[in-house]
């Protein structure tokens, strides 16, 4: 459990673990649609552009463990921070450079929430 005040940044490992046993994992990419086109996307993410996240805190189920994510990890770091704001704790975040390190597949896409 997560006792710290703000969002971690999780491992890919340690990401990798939760996307295999983890029933309510989303995956969010805060990137913009052109960085999605260039660099492609994790896996089953879903796309919500970091300008709109503080607006659609509401739509994210409290139930799962969400986890943010963009090129470096400072945008990801922000949307999650919005999120635990507004109330959800199982909240990290990561930089795809540190997923693509080790060298993990993409997708072309990431669908909208």
């Amino acid at each position: 459990m997560n006792t710290s005040k703000a969002p971690e940044r999780i491992a890919v490992p340690d990401l990798q673990q939760k996307i295999e046993t983890s029933k309510k994992l989303l995956i969010v990419d805060v990137r913009t649609p052109k960085e999605i086109q260039e660099t492609g996307a994790v896996p089953n993410a879903v796309h919500v552009p970091m300008d709109e996240i503080e607006q659609r805190t509401g739509e994210f189920p409290k139930t799962s463990e969400v986890v943010f994510y963009c090129g470096g990890g400072g945008r990801a770091s922000r949307a999650a921070q919005a999120l635990w704001d507004s109330g959800h704790r199982q909240v990290f975040y990561f930089g795809l450079r540190d997923w693509k390190r080790r060298n993990l597949p993409t997708a072309k896409t990431a669908k909208p929430l």
